[in-house]
């Protein structure tokens, strides 16, 4: 029995793809309605990424949204390279700019994206889509943050199954 299902609308109305995943089969194995997510790959980088609609605790079970061109509202995190495992530079965050599902330990929590190409250990990150806009009051805010250290709320289209 589905226990958690995706209801309010901070999300886009556009495709939607959907699949039923294994916990087991998630970067995060306590999946939460609405946030973004990875499914684990043999290969680093290479992963499928996507939004989660609906979690059954019961059968440990999350449908998600595999889409491309989903739009939604992620925080993320303005890190773009990491040293000694730790952030070492930040940057603005505008449309068009990559965002990438990063495993880092260094994320805050509830926080799964950022601008960062890479993890703190240096192992690839997942792309998971671009910032983009669906208003113009949006695109009028980018660009979010700047060189310290910084979450911004932002509009991102995922990548999904996509190409």
């Amino acid at each position: 029995m589905t226990e958690t299902i995706l209801n309010d609308y901070e999300h886009s109305s556009g495709p939607v793809i959907t699949m039923a995943v294994p916990y087991a089969r998630l970067t995060d194995q306590t999946p939460t309605v609405g946030n973004p997510c990875e499914l684990t790959s043999r290969t680093a980088g290479t992963q499928l990424t996507g939004t989660i609609l609906s979690v059954d605790a019961g059968d440990s079970i999350a449908v998600v949204n595999v889409a491309p061109a989903f739009f939604g509202n992620w925080e993320v995190r303005n890190v773009l390279t990491y040293a000694a495992a730790v952030e070492a530079t930040w940057g603005a965050i505008n449309v068009g700019d990559a965002v990438y599902y990063d495993n880092s330990a260094t994320m805050p929590a509830g926080v799964y994206l950022s601008t960062s190409p890479l993890d703190n250990t240096g192992a690839a990150n997942t792309l998971f889509g671009h910032i983009a806009c669906i208003t113009s009051e949006a695109a009028a805010l980018y660009p979010l943050g700047d060189a310290t250290a910084s979450t911004q709320d932002c509009q991102v289209v995922q990548r999904g199954a996509g190409v």
